[in-house]
């Protein structure tokens, strides 16, 4: 069970002008595990361990070795969710998954956590996408469809036991949320999603949940067919100091898609020689 074909570039950046996140390298990863796929989320804490979530419930570990370009999957004895997972989130020591059929959150041991009333009113196939969670534990998640093509999508935040509406995105174009994270900055990172006829299209917006008035920066906006369908985003920093963007994309366990690892960097870290190696 491993790595399958990568592509690695890593660039030096000087210029003011250069764009806010570098492209540093993708894998695809392939599994005889009939239950490998369909992954909607991804969790790091460095960069040489994750745990990525399938929305039919699985957990898998991915082990990288990232001098040799591989990628070791296995599995994790953590409790798994239930289907229609796609939002995965980690405190110290609990992890967190968000639903879409019924829109939900759930700790590991099966706890549901208190819903806002909102979460009752989304449409199948549309509740809650992405799931973050701060150093504080402090929850936020987002629908993948807000009801209306000029309706901006509500950011939820759960804390103190009770939840609260922190901000709204705007819905700019054909993108739907798909995933989030909070960076080592403290910023909220969500990533979008678009289909179109030449393949799925990504976007990444950042915002300071402190300062939601302050509203969201494009990082990140591709062409069709760049990536497969990345659904899940962890941010990590690296030894060296490099803020690392990781993604991970839903094969929807279809021969003609492909799962795919992806990482870019901040490319304001990547100074002095920071890399996400």
């Amino acid at each position: 069970m491993l790595w399958r074909s990568g592509l690695a570039l890593i660039l030096t950046v000087t210029t003011a002008t250069a764009d806010p996140l570098t492209f540093v390298r993708s894998w695809t990863l392939v599994s005889d595990r009939a239950d490998f796929g369909g992954l909607s989320a991804i969790e790091m804490d460095s960069g040489d361990r994750a745990i990525v979530l399938s929305d039919r419930g699985p957990l898998f570990t991915l082990a990288l070795d990232r001098a040799a370009m591989t990628v070791q999957i296995g599995t994790t004895p953590q409790p798994h969710p239930d289907r229609d997972s796609e939002g995965l989130a980690r405190t110290d020591d609990t992890l967190f998954f968000s639903y879409e059929d019924p829109g939900r959150i759930s700790a590991g041991d099966g706890t549901q956590v208190p819903s806002h009333p909102d979460f009752a009113t989304y449409a199948r196939n549309g509740s809650l996408e992405a799931l973050a969670a701060d150093a504080n534990g402090t929850l936020y998640t987002l629908p993948e469809r807000s009801g209306g093509t000029e309706r901006p999508f509500p950011i939820y935040r759960y804390r103190g036991g009770a939840w609260d509406i922190l901000a709204t995105l705007p819905r700019t174009g054909p993108f739907l949320p798909a995933g989030a994270d909070i960076g080592p900055d403290g910023l909220l990172y969500i990533l979008e999603r678009a289909f179109t006829p030449l393949g799925f299209r990504s976007r990444i917006r950042r915002m300071d949940p402190n300062t939601p008035g302050a509203g969201a920066e494009t990082l990140l906006k591709t062409s069709a067919g760049r990536h497969d369908n990345l659904e899940g985003l962890a941010i990590w920093q690296s030894d060296s100091g490099a803020t690392c963007l990781t993604m991970v994309s839903d094969d929807n366990f279809l021969a003609v898609q492909r799962t795919e690892l992806v990482e870019y960097a901040l490319t304001e870290t990547l100074a002095e020689g920071a890399t996400c190696n």
